[in-house]
């Protein structure tokens, strides 16, 4: 009885130490409003991520079944502290300057509110894998992403393009960084983002040779004013801006037999060899070389100058001299040897009328 009289007495005191009902009340009142709080959390951010994702299924679904002439371009989130400002840039210079690089075509514009990584060298193969998703589904040509943070007086922009063989396999990805800060960008810097995302669009204005002199001319004015401002570009962006200017203004010279372009080119040609050296970056010093000579050379049909035109020749053999001291031509060249001779092996036993296992 002992045992059974001391558990009792334990239970009694116990639940006399117990808070009163109306404190019970209180902790069971406060409870479930911090688990109605909890729920209504998770539901609106439920519905948010829903209403996230419809967005990005809309988004996809209005780019893919635009019908639209012309090529797509959908324009991601941009980071960063001037996110908002750089978005607004990118928008304002695609709809109005990349015109000027697109030969006037009509095109899509599209918002995408996703976020990719921002790289100034090269993608991950997970973000590859995405971006190679987003394209089979939205059929676009062109997607922009990028960063800018005030602390930094720069601008990250990263464009990526589907390989023009097959959409859905690998993806061409071109970053651009940009000088000065996205909330004080101007007309130079509208123009060379629209030089940039139209040169993506179509690499074929590295080859002018492909277009028409009169169709391409305006497109060739429009990177000189690139040209002639103070340079936002760098890097690999620059260079073919420079390339495709020079190439552009000796082809317009050539088809048009137009002095001043041809003008334009010796002038540019001279210029940029003051800092171009051979032993950096022999294949564009050859390629100015040989620029430089045909410019100087066409130059002569018009008003023949013998020092002129032996100054093209010197400019024409050392950049061929230089072409062949390139290990790639070297290859090539060794390619074309045993090409010729095969095919020469190949006359020959025909010639003959020997049959044989080719």
């Amino acid at each position: 009885m002992s045992f059974v009289s001391r558990s009792l007495a334990a239970i009694s005191e116990f639940s006399a130490s117990l808070p009163q009902a109306d404190l019970f009340a209180a902790l069971g009142l406060f409870s479930l409003v911090v688990l109605s709080a909890l729920l209504l959390f998770l539901a609106i951010r439920f519905a948010f991520k829903i209403s996230h994702s419809w967005h990005q299924l809309a988004s996809l679904r209005a780019m893919r079944i635009d019908d639209t002439p012309g090529l797509k371009i959908m324009v991601a989130r941009m980071d960063g502290t001037q996110g908002m400002s750089l978005r607004k840039n990118v928008l304002h210079a695609l709809e109005h300057f990349l015109p000027e690089f697109n030969f006037g075509a009509p095109f899509y514009l599209g918002s995408f509110p996703v976020k990719f990584e921002v790289s100034d060298i090269a993608l991950s193969g997970a973000e590859i894998h995405r971006l190679q998703d987003i394209f089979k589904k939205s059929n676009a040509d062109l997607i922009v992403w990028g960063e800018a943070r005030g602390r930094v007086d720069e601008t990250t922009l990263c464009f990526a393009t589907p390989r023009p063989s097959d959409k859905t396999k690998g993806i061409e990805f071109f970053p651009v960084t940009f000088k000065g800060s996205a909330s004080s960008w101007g007309e130079k810097d509208y123009r060379a983002l629209a030089y940039v995302a139209g040169r993506r669009l179509r690499p074929s204005l590295g080859k002018p040779a492909d277009f028409r002199a009169e169709r391409l001319q305006p497109i060739v004015r429009s990177m000189e004013k690139l040209l002639e401002s103070e340079s936002v570009l760098t890097g690999r962006s620059k260079t073919e801006l420079e390339d495709d200017f020079a190439a552009g203004a000796l082809h317009i010279g050539e088809q048009l037999k137009d002095i001043e372009w041809l003008e334009k080119s010796v002038d540019f040609r001279q210029r940029s060899l003051e800092s171009l050296q051979q032993g950096e970056q022999p294949l564009r010093w050859a390629q100015a070389k040989i620029d430089l000579g045909r410019a100087l050379m066409h130059q002569c049909e018009y008003r023949f100058e013998p020092i002129k035109l032996q100054d093209a020749m010197k400019h024409l053999r050392e950049g061929i001299d230089s072409t062949k001291n390139d290990a790639h031509m070297r290859l090539t060249e060794t390619g074309i040897a045993a090409l010729q001779q095969a095919e020469t092996m190949l006359a020959n036993r025909r010639r003959f009328s020997i049959r044989w296992n080719v």
